[in-house]
């Protein structure tokens, strides 16, 4: 009876792909964020569009120092959630790196494992073979005598 098949660095390829699984959820949470930042980014700019085509009947200094004061501050909202996605693309880069860095290792490892299996199924059909030419020749002696 063939034994069964023991892949002994099976601990080491679950403990790299728990980091892949890792690195991976890493991304994504950032890829969440630098895409709910583009989205807050485009809800302002519509709403600085809005607010360039709006026409205001009242025509007091006042309302209008207010009017352009409120437009100067959602254009430094815009500016800065600019600047944070930007930082969040640099995060994304260094993460994603991460985690093609960790699925290279978990897929070194995986390689390997099928080659020992290829070895060990081929082991496995040798011995096979051998146990059935030993009965072929066992059962060839017996007719013989």
């Amino acid at each position: 009876m063939a034994k069964k098949f023991t892949y002994r660095l099976e601990p080491i390829l679950n403990i790299r792909a728990f980091r892949t699984n890792q690195a991976k959820e890493e991304l994504a949470k950032i890829l969440r964020l630098r895409y709910r930042k583009e989205q807050i980014i485009e809800e302002k700019k519509k709403y600085k569009n809005n607010l360039l085509v709006a026409k205001y009947s009242s025509g007091k200094a006042s309302d209008i120092q207010a009017r352009i004061a409120h437009k100067a501050f959602v254009e430094q909202e815009i500016e800065k959630y600019a600047q944070e996605k930007n930082q969040l693309l640099e995060i994304e880069k260094l993460r994603q790196n991460k985690y093609i860095e960790a699925k290279k290792n978990e897929m070194i490892l995986e390689k390997l494992k099928e080659k020992k299996l290829e070895e060990y199924k081929a082991e496995t059909q040798k011995e096979e073979s051998n146990f059935i030419d030993e009965i072929a020749i066992m059962g060839f002696i017996r007719k013989e005598k």
